[in-house]
């Protein structure tokens, strides 16, 4: 059983809605591996954070939140968290990837090298919202999608669509990873995934972005 799949076994049994963002889901998007992926992002929902928390808990992860302060908190139980950001970091204490050091209690500064993960000892939990059947994009919720468009699914798996994945990979777009994952992502898009790109990055990148299409007019995102 590959990364992938070991991963849907384990989110199914979760009973939790989710999603594969990042890397690889513009993998399962173009069906095959572009690059090396050094970890596992995905999309959850801001209404099940309680519960995701205590199951990872539970299951005897270590469960870590970003501070934006360089530091992570580590949590230790539902009713401790910080609430500052909106990921958490999930790892297993055999994952030879990332060293923890406590800066003062609970409080952890880290460090990760750059290898490919192999083994699912690591997932990152984004938090987002829906909303009367839409996906809102995180950073500007008047940038939305219709959820069975937001969320497709391959074989089974369920995987952010590759055009919000590259809405978030769009800054910085200069980053080689994302602008890799934009070349092999966007030939492959069809007219309506494409025009509501157009349109997002417009809204967001109103003095311009060097992945936005030169245009007259824009599209009505969907």
């Amino acid at each position: 059983m590959d990364l992938i799949e070991q991963l849907h076994a384990f989110m199914v049994a979760t009973e939790i809605d989710y999603a594969i963002c990042g890397g690889h889901a513009i993998d399962l998007f173009v069906g095959k591996k572009t690059r090396p992926h050094k970890d596992l992002d995905l999309v959850v929902y801001w209404e099940d954070r309680d519960r995701l928390v205590a199951h990872m808990l539970a299951d005897g992860w270590d469960v870590y939140e970003p501070c934006g302060t360089g530091y992570l908190h580590k949590i230790n139980a539902v009713d401790d968290q910080l609430r500052i950001k909106m990921n958490i970091w999930c790892v297993q204490s055999s994952n030879p990837h990332y060293t923890f050091t406590e800066h003062e209690k609970d409080m952890y500064a880290v460090a990760f090298d750059d290898a490919e993960q192999t083994e699912l000892d690591f997932i990152e939990f984004l938090f987002n919202t829906r909303q009367d059947g839409a996906f809102l994009f995180a950073r500007n919720h008047d940038i939305k999608r219709s959820l069975n468009k937001a969320i497709l699914h391959a074989n089974g798996v369920p995987y952010l669509a590759p055009e919000l994945v590259l809405l978030y990979k769009s800054q910085p777009a200069d980053h080689t990873e994302n602008q890799l994952d934009f070349e092999c992502a966007a030939v492959k898009l069809n007219a309506e995934q494409r025009a509501w790109l157009q349109h997002a990055l417009a809204v967001l990148f109103p003095d311009g972005h060097k992945w936005l299409a030169k245009r007259s007019s824009h599209d009505p995102a969907a």
